[in-house]
């Protein structure tokens, strides 16, 4: 749509896309169709050659003298098992009651962080880059910020403009970029089952966020109710079966 938008202003477009019913209903001028996980439109991580033959397939979509096209990239990069990524198990969503000792939890993520620490900073040397930082707040402040919500309160956020809630968001993200990018590095994985079932099933961080998640369902307050009403932290499916368009579920 977007596109279309663009396109009547003298823009000239081109889209990458993962879902083919979507993109042959929409019909924007020029599209490339991906058969990739979601989440991975330019396919394989930490290979700049792959992203560039992708870039390179969709602006060459820009000789095209009419439209609408649509090509497929040749490429295939299967999902596992039929899923698209992981999906937080039933069994790990969490009561309130269950969560213990929040201080306790607390200090064993920021021991957590700290036994990280050497694994992501040589992830940053050796990729000279981080997807971290877009809370604009250190590593160590993730862990409290996140446990104050967990014991119930709501701090002020420490950027101005941007509320508590939108700040949360932003800090479980860089805190699982953190973790992601220390373990991708340190292990050589790259799997979105192994990924999260680690994060998500052993990792402390990962109790806090469900810890967090298992006071915002209980909680009467308004604004930690937007945890979960809007689905800010933790991995869903949208259903049991699979998006058109593709071998398996998204989330």
């Amino acid at each position: 749509m977007l596109a279309h938008f663009f396109e009547s202003y003298g823009f000239s477009t081109v889209l990458v896309g993962f879902v083919k019913e979507h993109i042959q209903a929409i019909k924007p001028p020029r599209a490339l169709w991906l058969n990739f996980p979601m989440g991975r439109p330019l396919g394989k991580p930490n290979d700049p050659e792959y992203q560039k033959n992708v870039i390179r397939s969709a602006f060459n979509l820009f000789n095209s003298s009419s439209g609408p096209v649509l090509k497929d990239f040749p490429d295939i990069i299967p999902v596992k098992n039929g899923r698209m990524s992981y999906a937080l198990p039933v069994e790990l969503v969490m009561k309130k009651n269950e969560i213990g000792d929040v201080d306790i939890i607390l200090k064993e993520v920021e021991n957590e962080i700290q036994d990280l620490k050497q694994a992501y900073d040589n992830a940053i040397s050796d990729r000279g880059r981080t997807t971290l930082g877009a809370s604009e707040m250190s590593i160590s402040d993730f862990a409290p910020f996140i446990a104050t919500f967990v014991k119930g309160d709501i701090p002020k956020s420490p950027r101005k403009g941007l509320g508590a809630i939108p700040q949360l968001k932003l800090v479980v993200e860089d805190l699982q970029a953190y973790y992601t990018e220390a373990v991708t590095h340190r292990d050589g994985i790259d799997d979105f089952e192994k990924i999260g079932s680690w994060f998500w099933e052993k990792t402390k961080a990962g109790r806090l966020i469900l810890s967090l998640e298992a006071v915002s369902l209980e909680s009467e307050n308004r604004v930690l109710r937007q945890i979960v009403d809007m689905s800010l932290i933790t991995p869903r499916f949208w259903s049991e079966g699979p998006l058109p368009g593709t071998s398996g579920s998204g989330w």
